[in-house]
């Protein structure tokens, strides 16, 4: 089984995104090194090598007017910085105000998101990498600076041809990695029915996977509903990722609607092994998931490999046989619990065989994109202009404080650099440039792994150069080396930077043989340039994410409210639009991701700056219990509809949503002291005692020997969505408790 997995995430890492990425990255910058190496031009090589290297880090997913659009911006910026960089180096002081300028602009560029901060950091490597040159002319310079410009357009034409020849790649990549993220989050949670089990430490697992997953999600919806939007995605195969989508989005729903009180499901049945079933079960489950993945990252079909269906069935019989052992009807209510999480667990079993049949496209004849379904508003416009980069131009914008930092930092390295006179001085800007995040944390982290990676890296390059001097295999580590830099960029950056390094070494052994000092140098270099960064972050304007927290915790505060509010229209016969309902239980995932992500970032930041952390840690684990009771009134009303809609749940749906209004309320502080709960309503009471009266009139009809009658399907359905307003009661009662409200 161990090997199975190893398997599968061997498989699952050559079909991924980062795999044909770092391909594509390591052809395009070896090709140039090797043609003009033969013909006795490696400098030249280089130069447009570190052209196309430049240029691919702004070659994020997207879609095709973004990708094409970003690698001209790039192309373009790339040419002027090497240009502008070339010419100034001769001159220390103007060379300063060019970098700080640079680091300026280029920084400010993460206003425009992902993509316009990978432009800029590309743009400022080229500048980085041509302060290393320190014997150009005019002349060599603008012949360097074409050569860079002519390596980011082979990069381009090389991207935009691939994109051509398989335009589905990266969705298909996004999408299976996504269902394999999703199948971890399910086993996560899985779990929670280990016996045993430590509830709070699994929720800090469960909310950690849960950003990861969402983050999965928004890239595939830039990729592929922005895509479908602008081309009407006529194909099959861009309807099936379509649906698989859809689908994969309803079953996260379903699988936080399996919540329930895991510490008295663990008490009530401790001496029962049904919980190591449900586990074994659920466990099942991720497999035939991992597998959907796998078989959509690679374009290909899946097949179910397990019977879910009969292995529910044991689950079933077994719920039946604690049932059987349990004298009175009072007693077995205790195992409509259990019946509930198999219930959802058939429900999702369902949506996974549909999965399955939506990799076959020759079974899509008959299936449809719901029309009153409007896609285009379940992605985010990202706005590419001026008044953006202006309005950012204030110490108030995070991003405004960190381009001052990363312009400080890079200059204060310059100069340390000319003053010590280091032979090296851009690895040090280099290092600065890599590890200054706008977050202390991220900064922090970065160091770390930066000079882990570059240490053990330095030793296996050492190493190898001890071991022999063949260049034709120096030349074939190298290579690998390359292809695992870029593989590992964005997945693990450890590994990157351990990769990173041999290679650097290994080129510097071709052009400059010297071997051991550029083995210390490199080291000396990343240990001078982390040490700048770190301290440029922690002295210079910080930005600590509890001054973010309160905004955090407002959002997703709001978010399930809104999601609360529009699922609990079906119980008083209203009626919602899909589009309404879908987006409002997006943006819950996506605050309650969010949250998590500040909240996991502030951990990292020095102990004096953690605010709260436990308090605030409480208030998120207890959201995400909201949402997924929400998420179970939902599910709910989807595969089984109300049946007997009672007039208490329009009165306390009311209660609870005045509830959040004052937890909203206390969350400011400029807003605290306005904060006043009514008193409970009455109907929470009525509520009780219809359940009571019909738990006693089923408990008559089974002494009469009846089966199932509407007595007992309306005892179900009350008990069901009973116990999850009483469980969403106590969550916000805890919630304003931990705010300190009585």
């Amino acid at each position: 089984m161990r090997t199975e997995q190893q398997i599968n995430n061997v498989k699952n890492f050559l079909y991924s995104y980062h795999f044909s990425n770092g391909m594509r990255t390591t052809i395009s910058v070896v090709v140039p090194s090797l043609v003009f190496a033969w013909a006795g031009l490696l400098d030249l090589g280089i130069a447009m090598s570190m052209g196309a290297l430049c240029t691919a880090l702004s070659d994020v997913p997207g879609t095709i007017i973004h990708k094409r659009n970003g690698l001209i911006i790039s192309t373009i910026l790339i040419f002027f910085t090497a240009l502008g960089t070339g010419l100034l180096i001769p001159y220390a002081i103007p060379m300063a105000l060019w970098i700080a300028a640079c680091c300026f602009m280029f920084a400010m560029l993460l206003v425009y998101g992902n993509r316009g901060g990978n432009i800029g950091t590309g743009a400022l490597l080229v500048m980085v990498s041509i302060l290393g040159e320190t014997q150009l002319t005019p002349q060599l310079t603008f012949l360097h600076a074409s050569m860079v410009l002519l390596g980011s357009i082979w990069y381009a034409v090389l991207a935009l041809t691939l994109w051509q020849i398989r335009p589905y790649l990266n969705v298909q990549q996004a999408l299976g990695d996504c269902i394999i993220q999703t199948a971890r989050y399910l086993e996560v949670r899985a779990n929670f029915y280990t016996p045993g089990v430590n509830v709070t430490d699994n929720y800090k697992a469960v909310l950690e996977q849960q950003v990861i997953v969402n983050e999965k999600q928004e890239n595939v919806r830039e990729l592929l509903l922005k895509r479908r939007s602008a081309q009407q995605g006529t194909t099959s195969i861009n309807k099936s990722m379509v649906l698989i989508f859809l689908d994969m989005v309803d079953l996260q729903e379903q699988i936080m609607a399996s919540q329930t009180d895991y510490n008295a499901l663990q008490a009530d049945f401790k001496d029962e092994d049904i919980l190591e079933q449900f586990h074994a079960l659920i466990l099942e489950f991720t497999q035939e998931l991992r597998t959907i993945g796998m078989a959509v990252a690679a374009g290909q079909r899946s097949l179910p490999k397990t019977n879910l269906k009969f292995e529910m069935e044991k689950v079933k019989q077994a719920i039946a046989g604690i049932t059987m052992k349990l004298p009175t009807l009072k007693e077995r209510t205790r195992t409509i619990t259990l019946t509930n999480i198999l219930q959802n667990l058939q429900d999702m079993a369902q949506r996974i065989y549909n999965l399955h049949r939506l990799t076959r496209l020759e079974r899509l004849k008959d299936e449809s994109i719901d029309p009153k379904l409007e896609l285009s508003k379940f992605t985010t416009r990202q706005k590419y202009d001026v008044e953006t980069f202006r309005d950012n131009l204030t110490f108030k914008s995070h991003i405004f404080r960190h381009a001052i930092r990363v312009s400080l930092a890079t200059v204060a390295g310059y100069g340390l650099g000319m003053a010590l006179q280091l032979d090296r001085i851009y690895w040090i800007l280099l290092t600065i440039v890599v590890i200054l995040k706008p977050g202390f944390g991220l900064t922090k982290s970065r160091s770390i792994q930066r000079l882990i990676g570059t240490v053990t890296g330095a030793l296996f390059a050492a190493g190898l150069l001890y071991i022999t001097h063949n260049n034709t295999v120096i030349f074939i580590v190298m290579l690998l080396c390359i292809l695992g830099a870029y593989s590992f960029m964005s997945i693990q950056y450890t590994l990157s930077v351990f990769f990173v390094t041999p290679f650097v070494i290994f080129l510097l052994h071709f052009l400059h043989p010297s071997d051991l000092y550029n083995l210390a140098q490199r080291v000396l270099d990343t240990f001078i340039g982390g040490g700048i960064a770190f301290f440029a972050n922690m002295l210079l304007w910080p930005t600590w994410e509890h001054n973010f927290l309160p905004d955090y915790m407002k959002k997703m505060t709001e978010a399930n409210r809104r999601y609360f509010e529009l699922v609990m229209r079906a119980y008083s016969n209203e009626q919602v639009s899909v589009t309404d309902f879908k987006l409002a239980r997006k943006d819950t995932y996506v605050a309650s991701a969010n949250m998590m992500s500040a909240f996991q970032r502030m951990l990292s930041e020095p102990k004096s700056k953690q605010k709260n952390a436990s308090q605030v840690y409480h208030f998120v684990v207890l959201n995400h219990t909201l949402t997924s009771h929400t998420a179970t009134l939902a599910a709910y009303n989807l595969h089984h509809g109300v049946q007997f809609p009672r007039p208490e749940y329009r009165e306390i749906t009311d209660y609870l949503l005045n509830y959040m209004d004052q937890i909203l309320l206390l969350i400011d502080p400029a807003t605290s002291e306005n904060a006043t709960i009514s008193p409970q309503v009455h109907a929470f009471d009525r509520l009780d005692d219809h359940l009571e009266s019909l738990v006693h009139k089923r408990q008559l009809e089974i002494n009469e020997g009846q089966g199932p009658t509407p007595t007992r399907d309306e005892m179900l359905e009350t008990k069901q969505v009973h116990d999850q307003l009483m469980a969403i009661l106590s969550l916000v009662r805890d919630m304003s408790k931990g705010l300190r409200l009585p």
